[in-house]
């Protein structure tokens, strides 16, 4: 299996023996430029015209999006699928979210010209038949689209990757290659493989890796075509505009994962993601909240990743207070279903972590495990389908203690923990 959220999610405050188990394992001022044709993309925080006649979004299920998330390769299992799709009718989940395109990999046979130049597709699933078994099931498509982080078009279009000071296309410590996010056929080879998927039956378009590196020397990088002056944070709030106009107007949901830690910090952390302008453009925002990926000492807890109905209610909870007032997004967050750290996850922790966000008011969420190997006892079955109402985010509800977990009451605009130094902080 090549895809691995834990890598992605590896907060630059991360303990050396997270990133050692995630190796082995294997989320002002405007600088406004018009829009070319080729080169740098445009940075705008200008309207575009509502599309007219554009379709009607699909139904989401009244009950919250509950989804798993799926590789290219469980989709295309004869046996595995099955036995997911199963598990989803078995429980209280009625989504899934399944690779699309992930470290540029493309998993089903598209038209999109770029992904077949660039030697991107590998046919690991017939995108025809899994959609059709999945409306036959009432389960929710979602495709997920990691975008900056793209080996085969780097190495197809080098013009078109990160560099380095001296000019070679980037990898970072694991690895990976990087796209440039100031280039607008980046923008353009993404969304293209958005509406793609929504033109093949999926509903949801989800963008992850939707930011700048974050791993590596990122002081050295290159960005060929970046305005003098120009921020991360408004490059990335417009391509998610630019995404979400195109996408809403072929009848697609638009959702984005970021890091857990985004709702915490004031700035971008170096990546792009400032939750004020990250929040602006997608309908659903999934911050990757697992308690194993917080710091020692994170919110004042001694080991965040023991204390799973706290860890969320906390970040979560530090999420809804900084949704703006009259936003459409809503919050669609991950949590995990995996051992990490030398802690175990079960039945009784993963339902903590549903616990939390239910108390939060908040019904829709996405499980990760790498290996796609969920804890059905932690799920309610499959009658449990009541429809639910998030809060609006004007009338967030403070954090309160629960039977399970405990959790105090986190007072609003507290922000959360003491700073740590381990903390992100932006090169």
């Amino acid at each position: 299996m090549k895809s691995n959220r834990l890598s992605r999610a590896n907060y630059r405050f991360a303990l050396p023996t997270l990133l050692l188990l995630l190796t082995q394992s294997g989320c002002h001022k405007q600088n406004v430029v018009a829009p070319p044709t080729t080169g740098p993309a445009p940075v705008t925080t200008a309207a575009p015209p509502k599309p007219v006649g554009s379709p009607a979004l699909a139904p989401l299920p009244p009950e919250g999006v509950r989804g798993i998330y799926l590789t290219g390769w469980s989709a295309g299992s004869k046996k595995r699928f099955p036995q997911l799709v199963a598990l989803v009718d078995r429980t209280e989940l009625n989504a899934m979210v399944i690779d699309v395109k992930d470290d540029g990999e493309v998993y089903y046979d598209m038209d999109v010209p770029l992904a077949v130049e660039s030697k991107a597709l590998n046919h690991a699933f017939k995108v025809e038949p899994v959609i059709a078994t999945l409306n036959e099931h009432h389960i929710f498509p979602i495709a997920r689209i990691a975008c900056m982080r793209d080996k085969p078009l780097a190495l197809a279009h080098p013009e078109l990757a990160v560099h380095d000071a001296n000019g070679k296309v980037w990898r970072d410590h694991s690895g990976h290659y990087w796209l440039n996010p100031y280039k607008k056929e980046v923008w353009d080879y993404n969304v293209d493989i958005a509406l793609d998927a929504l033109k093949h039956g999926f509903k949801d378009i989800q963008f992850d890796y939707v930011r700048f590196p974050s791993e590596g020397k990122l002081n050295s990088l290159r960005y060929d075509g970046k305005p003098e002056g120009a921020k991360r944070e408004d490059q990335i709030e417009a391509f998610m505009k630019y995404a979400a106009d195109k996408i809403h107007a072929q009848g697609g949901w638009f959702s984005a994962d970021v890091f857990g830690l985004t709702s915490m910090v004031k700035n971008d952390e170096g990546i792009g993601q400032k939750f004020e302008k990250i929040v602006k453009n997608p309908d659903y925002l999934c911050p990757m909240v697992y308690p194993s990926h917080y710091a020692f000492g994170e919110y004042h807890m001694k080991d965040p990743n023991k204390e799973p109905y706290k860890t969320i209610t906390l970040s979560v909870g530090d999420a809804q207070r900084r949704l703006p007032a009259g936003t459409k997004c809503r919050l669609r967050p991950w949590i995990q279903d995996f051992n990490l750290r030398g802690v175990k996850y079960g039945p009784a922790e993963v339902r903590a972590e549903i616990k939390a966000l239910e108390d939060l008011h908040i019904y829709d969420f996405l499980i990760w495990n790498a290996g796609n190997h969920y804890t059905e006892a932690a799920l309610n079955k499959g009658e449990d389908k009541t429809p639910r109402t998030q809060p609006t985010p004007t009338a967030v509800p403070t954090a309160t203690p629960s039977a399970t977990g405990g959790a105090p009451t986190h007072s609003p605009g507290s922000g959360g923990a003491a700073p740590h130094p381990k903390r992100v902080v932006k090169p």
